[in-house]
């Protein structure tokens, strides 16, 4: 009898197990189906996309030492090149100054901007980049949201051909520290957080949680590197940012997509995990070490601060036109 109920025990432990296995699957299948909503929504919602703008009548103060440099515009995550707010944007740029060449970057378009991991999404940006010959002499860049991590990356540990003046849009250039409170990020992140750093989504290549350094400078497939963070100093990277004309530092003054927003200008939260205390680009590490050359250009007068009031990337043609275009003439 003993043995008998010794095969029912060990039955009905095994069962269990099973039990839980396929609970495990289905909420495993109820994780990837909310991704995938939370992608597509991402890809196809037109309020997660650049705005739609015009160039404005009257004449824009240039800035004299990009004049007449062709400019590249790179598109956020779920984004496209190919969508009428990017198109818009890019038109913009020859109407304002007739003969510009205006390359509006079709790298990781659509959903490949959310399930490209950054370092492969960098090495096609390389190859757009270097596939056009107006552009072997140098560009001036603009990024939007995403896309300005992928042009830091570029210039940290590229930039040949040269990028001359970076103006970065919501972009979250020090990481992103959370996943933001909207609904298609809450569909997106719970399958992203079973491998914050190495899910081989885009969103893994600039995360960092602040709790836990020693993990994000092991474990960062990307920021670290661009962001020269590691003990062992890469100096070309400091050398490549020093060498610009103008970095543009846009932030939304409503951001909730970009967390914290600060990020947008180089700031982020303290290390130690306490979200109440904002490190300014000033006060950073980063900063004082110059380790991407920040204090450099900010002595040189070359860091231009700038914000709009409204949410994430959504500037109007008014800012758009008299303020980002005369860094582009």
């Amino acid at each position: 009898i003993n043995a008998e109920y010794g095969d029912l025990t060990e039955t009905m432990a095994k069962l269990q197990v099973l039990t839980g296995l396929a609970g495990l699957v289905l909420a495993s299948s109820d994780i990837y189906a909310d991704h995938q909503r939370g992608v597509e929504m991402l890809v196809n919602d037109p309020a997660y996309h650049a705005p739609v703008v015009q160039s404005l009548a009257g004449e824009v103060q240039t800035l004299g030492a990009d004049s007449g440099l062709p400019a590249v515009i790179v598109h956020g995550m779920g984004d496209s090149g190919t969508n009428p707010g990017m198109k818009s944007i890019c038109a913009t740029v020859g109407k304002k100054y007739p003969g510009k060449f205006t390359l509006c970057s079709t790298t990781a378009d659509g959903i490949s901007s959310i399930t490209t991991s950054m370092p492969k999404q960098l090495e096609a940006f390389t190859a757009e980049v270097r596939s056009h010959p107006e552009l072997k002499d140098g560009f001036n860049v603009v990024g939007l949201s995403q896309g300005n991590v992928l042009v830091e990356g570029y210039i940290a540990l590229v930039n040949d051909p040269p990028v001359k003046s970076f103006v970065s849009i919501c972009g979250p250039l020090e990481g992103e520290g959370t996943c933001p409170d909207n609904i298609a990020f809450k569909l997106v992140c719970p399958l992203w957080k079973l491998d914050s750093y190495g899910s081989g989504l885009a969103f893994s290549g600039y995360w960092k949680d602040i709790s836990d350094k020693d993990k994000y400078l092991s474990k960062s497939t990307y920021l670290a590197q661009v962001l020269n963070e590691g003990a062992t100093k890469n100096s070309s990277i400091a050398d490549n940012f020093k060498a610009l004309n103008n970095l543009v530092l846009v932030e939304a003054t409503e951001d909730t997509m970009i967390v914290p927003k600060e990020s947008e200008q180089h700031g982020f939260w303290a290390w130690g995990g306490d979200k109440s205390i904002i490190v300014p680009m000033e006060q950073s590490d980063g900063y004082k070490g110059d380790w991407i050359g920040l204090k450099t250009l900010d002595s040189a007068g070359k860091i231009h601060k700038s914000s709009f009031v409204g949410e994430h990337i959504r500037f109007n043609s008014s800012y758009w036109d008299g303020y980002v275009l005369p860094f582009l003439a």
